[in-house]
């Protein structure tokens, strides 16, 4: 009998869940009446807005260009009247970036868009494209900046970043005011064939150049096993303007990979790396899309999914480490004999399947909670969860059970041949709103779109440029996440997973 009702108890959750999250509005952000192609959307916040930006194109097969949109993330998503044209949905339409005004660059099929704040009446976009239309897979990076007004694009400048050799992809940065420079972290190789390294380099942006000391990228794959097929380096500023970069040491086989730390910081007025490549996330797994996240400037979590599977979901590995324990020599950290390095879990955990994604996205709030978001398996729709430390295996606990995004939706996602999709989100308190391509059933079209999903409190550390906290204030000020701060009872976790056993027999 006991059983009987736990499971009936079990069901009512798991419907009242699956309710919540249906009940939300899902919208798109493109304008469907004008079909295409519509992709890869990288999000910054200012209070309650979301701005932004992605890739959109006729077809899949481009080329591709850059837009801009924002949205009010306050909007009722629970509205099921909910559209495009609501008053007040959309802060800004959507907005082509490309190189028409005078003085622009010319770019040609852009791919992975990443936007930042730097000011409320500034935007900054990297992203890369090809200088001209070609089929030649190579890849230059641009810087491009939008001037706002009353959040209007009321000028845009399109930047070729100089001083960078080879090709470009994959960029992941953070804003310097101080200096008026963007910190990068970028996939780089010198042709076709070759494995892509890692490099940092500091650009200015008034002049889309690389500047400081040494007026070059430095290489952070440097040691042998480091590069990577895809290594997408995810790049994150401390208080201290410090450069945290993690990537994956990848290959295009199902080999196990590890995910790879290195430590960049200012010393006698030059950009050093004080922290060379050291493996965090073992070989395992093969390991792909981490993701950096600063909770304080001696506390760096790095998760990443196993992609042992092709196109499927896979358990979240996790480590938090302290680069602050290290002599910051220029070398490798020794993590076998530097017992302070790594911080909890004690050592890299893998997480159960509860927390399985297929190329996460993260962030952290200022109450610890890591949130996620990404896709399931098999080009199923978006998901979202979030989760804090725990002090015991497996090292962590869900705050947020997972939830499926756009369940009003019958679109899913797809990859562009030979790319990838992945799915970016914003914040307000007690929202998140989670933007995703979906391809249209019964057409080569594929919307981006958006949704929200109630959660706890969430709210960003201004730990990068690449989203702004609603109330901002000095990055990465030694913020601990509370391991014994659990927002979900461990009886609800009991009963969703005897839930799933059940259905699955």
């Amino acid at each position: 009998m006991r059983r009987v009702l736990t499971g009936i108890l079990a069901m009512v959750l798991a419907a009242a869940m699956a309710a919540t999250a249906a009940a939300e509005r899902t919208v798109p952000v493109n304008d469907p009446a004008s079909p295409g192609v519509f992709d890869q959307p990288s999000v910054a916040v200012e209070g309650a807005v979301n701005h932004v930006a992605y890739i959109g194109a006729d077809t899949a097969a481009g080329p591709f260009r850059v837009y801009y949109a924002a949205i009010d993330g306050g909007t009722d998503f629970t509205n099921l009247s909910l559209s495009r044209t609501t008053a007040g949905f959309f802060v800004t339409p959507p907005t082509p970036i490309d190189n028409t005004d005078a003085g622009n660059d010319l770019y040609a099929d852009a791919r992975h868009p990443q936007i930042a704040l730097r000011s409320s009446t500034e935007a900054v976009i990297f992203f890369q494209a090809k200088p001209v239309a070609s089929a030649d897979p190579t890849y230059a990076l641009y810087v491009a900046r939008l001037t706002l007004s009353n959040k209007a694009v009321v000028k845009r400048s399109v930047r070729r970043v100089t001083g960078v050799g080879g090709f470009q992809e994959d960029v992941s940065f953070g804003l310097v005011t101080a200096d008026n420079s963007a910190r990068l972290a970028y996939a780089g190789r010198q042709g076709v064939a070759d494995p892509f390294g890692v490099y940092y380099a500091r650009i200015s942006l008034e002049s889309a150049a690389v500047t400081g000391s040494p007026g070059t990228p430095l290489l952070l794959s440097s040691v042998a096993g480091s590069t990577g097929f895809r290594p997408l380096p995810s790049l994150k500023l401390d208080g201290l303007n410090r450069a945290h970069v993690a990537w994956a040491a990848n290959s295009n086989s199902s080999n196990p990979n590890g995910i790879y730390y290195a430590l960049v910081k200012e010393t006698s007025g030059a950009d050093n790396v004080v922290i060379a490549a050291t493996e965090v996330l073992g070989r395992s797994r093969k390991f792909g899309h981490p993701n950096l996240l600063v909770s304080g400037n001696s506390s760096i979590v790095i998760l990443a999914a196993d992609e042992s599977l092709p196109g499927t979901a896979g358990n979240l590995g996790l480590v938090n480490i302290n680069p602050d324990a290290d002599n910051q020599d220029g070398s490798p950290v020794e993590i076998s004999t530097n017992t302070n390095f790594l911080l909890t879990p004690p050592g890299e955990a893998i997480l159960p399947g509860d927390f399985s994604v297929f190329r996460p996205a993260a962030f952290l709030d200022i109450l610890g909670a890591i949130h996620v978001t990404g896709y399931g398996s098999g080009g199923t729709r978006s998901v979202y969860f979030a989760f804090k430390f725990a002090s015991s295996y497996p090292f962590a606990q869900l705050t947020t059970i997972p939830l499926p995004v756009g369940l009003d939706s019958s679109e899913f996602p797809v990859s562009l041949d030979g790319d990838y999709t992945r799915a970016a989100f914003g914040f307000i308190s007690g929202k998140v709103v989670v933007f995703w391509s979906g391809a249209v059933p019964g057409t080569g079209n594929r919307n981006l779109d958006v949704t929200g999903l109630p959660t706890s409190k969430a709210e960003s550390f201004n730990e990068s440029g690449c989203r702004v906290a609603a109330n901002p204030g000095p990055a990465g000020n030694d913020r601990t996440p509370d391991a014994l701060l659990i927002l979900l009872p461990l009886a609800v976790l009991g009963i969703r997973r005897f839930f799933r056993k059940a259905l699955v027999g």
